[in-house]
């Protein structure tokens, strides 16, 4: 892995949206994370970051920069000390501008909290989660084809079924891409019933046959 300082003199892409958060924000600390510091990332990728500064609001900083996105979280240092569990979405992330070890010291912190399982919900809270699926089930069911809010019922379901799965299971949610490709290699059953109901025009008995599956956990 390249050091802050190699990062920012071979990639003028990086340095200049760094720049960016430090001249119009006061960023002090800028970490880059998700598929560009995964080595995963398209040309079309966003440019994912978390700027830290001294003090201040958090605030967010998404725009077309010299022709690339740029998607920062800004937040002030308190927001940030123990606080890993609260910034998963950092997960491997490369402290690029890092004079403190603040932004090295928050990515440990986030390995860490990756380590040990999220904490639980109480019993009551999962079953009533439980029974909301099948009531916004029997709702989209009793819809027609007009029926407007049947149709937003099942993009509801269906986009909160993804992070139930593993909450369910007592492991951490990381976001759809990240969930899918774990799932595509360590549930392929569950990946499956996610494609077909997901799928446009999926009939309802594969949303019901995800939801069996998810509740199942």
């Amino acid at each position: 892995m390249e050091t802050s300082f190699e990062a920012l003199a071979n990639d003028p892409i990086l340095a200049r949206l760094v720049n960016e958060l430090v001249t119009r924000h006061g960023c002090h600390t800028v970490v880059l994370y998700g598929s560009r510091a995964l080595g995963a990332a398209a040309p079309e990728s966003d440019w994912d970051m978390l700027g830290i500064r001294a003090e201040g609001e958090a605030t967010r900083d998404a725009r077309l920069v010299d022709g690339v996105f740029l998607d920062a979280f800004i937040v002030p240092e308190k927001d940030v000390v123990d606080a890993g569990a609260n910034f998963l979405h950092v997960r491997g992330g490369v402290a690029v501008l890092d004079p403190r070890g603040l932004g090295a010291r928050l990515v440990e912190d986030v390995t860490a909290a990756l380590a040990l399982p999220p904490k639980g919900l109480p019993e009551a809270e999962m079953e009533a989660r439980r029974a909301w699926c099948w009531k916004m089930l029997g709702r989209i069911r009793r819809g027609g084809p007009a029926d407007v809010e049947a149709h937003y019922r099942r993009v509801w379901l269906l986009f909160d079924l993804l992070e139930l799965h593993f909450v369910l299971r007592g492991r951490h949610f990381l976001g759809p891409k990240e969930s899918f490709r774990w799932l595509h290699a360590e549930d392929p059953a569950a990946h499956a019933a996610f494609s077909a109901a997901l799928a446009p025009a999926a009939p309802i008995e594969a949303i019901e046959a995800l939801v069996r599956r998810v509740l199942s956990g």
